[in-house]
């Protein structure tokens, strides 16, 4: 390949380049490295205040930082011995207390111990607390030697958690099969005959009653068993209210006592074509899905209601002896 070049400007051109610079024309004939800026104007000077330059050199910075702390105690430092005390009294710590160190696990371990933390976690809210507090000693004031109502004992004695669904893309004629499918049974039950149903909400639902069920242990300490993991003797076979027979071997077994469903906000609109030129709008419903958790021992007291209440009842009696009533002393034609 040959350059098409005056005499002239070749003259110039090695005169320069004996000089120790070639000329700007062919400095772009030698190879170059290819360098990237952090600006965009090209061939001007860098501007301090960009963007892009900032954000590098923010992160520069917080990098050096970041490798400075990592590597603070690393190699010869005068914490070396403080941060080894602390490791080995840890370990030592860990070694005498086996049993409660598999018993908390490590989330326990890593949470915060701090006092104010601990207070924020166990009472969120402290006004309300003591409002409610003044509400039930004016209560117990007022009331006296009173004893307890039946709906009173039943909600000291016995545990409940509710628990709703978001909305569900599909309508409450879809989801009201699934809800009264899982209606009565244990949670157990319930979840696998989610998990090999072939409807499309079912895997909502399983995961709707996995959320209620893990809430419910968390929340209100449901389904834990027993305290001294003692069970009933001999299981019972009760009548559940809608007929079925059912053997209960732990009464703190949760199940679904109610279900039921709700319609929800439209969240779309189509158009149906028809003949003759006509149409009509098609709205696409939504459904959520509640849910009542107890446990078993709820299914055992009213069982156990139903079996007294049944033995209280009177035979019948074809003709009772009763006195008779409205009777006139002359005919009402």
């Amino acid at each position: 390949m040959s350059l098409h070049l005056p005499a002239r400007r070749v003259a110039t051109a090695a005169a320069r380049t004996a000089a120790g610079k070639p000329s700007l024309h062919l400095q772009y004939l030698q190879p170059r490295t290819q360098r990237r800026n952090a600006w965009f104007n090209w061939g001007s000077k860098p501007k301090v205040d960009s963007p892009l330059a900032q954000e590098l050199s923010r992160r520069e910075r917080e990098q050096i930082i970041a490798e400075k702390n990592m590597q603070r105690t690393q190699g010869a430092s005068i914490f070396d011995e403080e941060i080894k005390d602390t490791e080995r009294a840890q370990q030592q710590e860990l070694e005498q207390q086996p049993q409660l160190g598999q018993r908390r696990g490590p989330a326990a371990s890593a949470g915060t111990k701090v006092k104010e933390h601990m207070e924020r976690a166990e009472n969120p809210d402290p006004r309300w607390r003591v409002r409610f507090l003044k509400k039930k000693v004016m209560q117990m004031v007022r009331d006296g030697d009173k004893p307890l109502t039946r709906e009173q004992r039943v909600r000291l004695t016995e545990k409940q958690h509710t628990s709703a669904s978001p909305n569900l893309p599909t309508s409450t004629k879809k989801l009201m099969f699934l809800s009264r499918q899982i209606a009565g049974k244990t949670v157990d039950d319930a979840i696998t005959q989610m998990r090999f149903s072939k409807k499309k909400m079912a895997r909502e639902v399983k995961w709707q009653l996995e959320e209620a069920r893990d809430n419910a242990i968390v929340a209100h300490g449901m389904g834990l068993g027993a305290a001294d993991g003692k069970t009933l003797e001999k299981p019972r076979k009760i009548q559940t209210k809608d007929g079925r027979w059912v053997e209960i071997k732990d009464p703190t077994t949760l199940y679904v006592d109610q279900s039921w469903v709700t319609k929800g906000p439209w969240r779309g609109v189509r158009i149906q074509y028809h003949a003759r030129s006509r149409m009509s709008q098609m709205w696409r419903p939504t459904a959520a899905i509640s849910l009542v958790l107890k446990e078993e021992k709820t299914r055992l007291r009213q069982h156990d209601e139903k079996v007294e209440k049944q033995a209280r009842k009177r035979p019948w009696v074809h003709l009772p002896n009763r006195p008779v009533t409205a009777q006139r002393p002359y005919y009402s034609w």
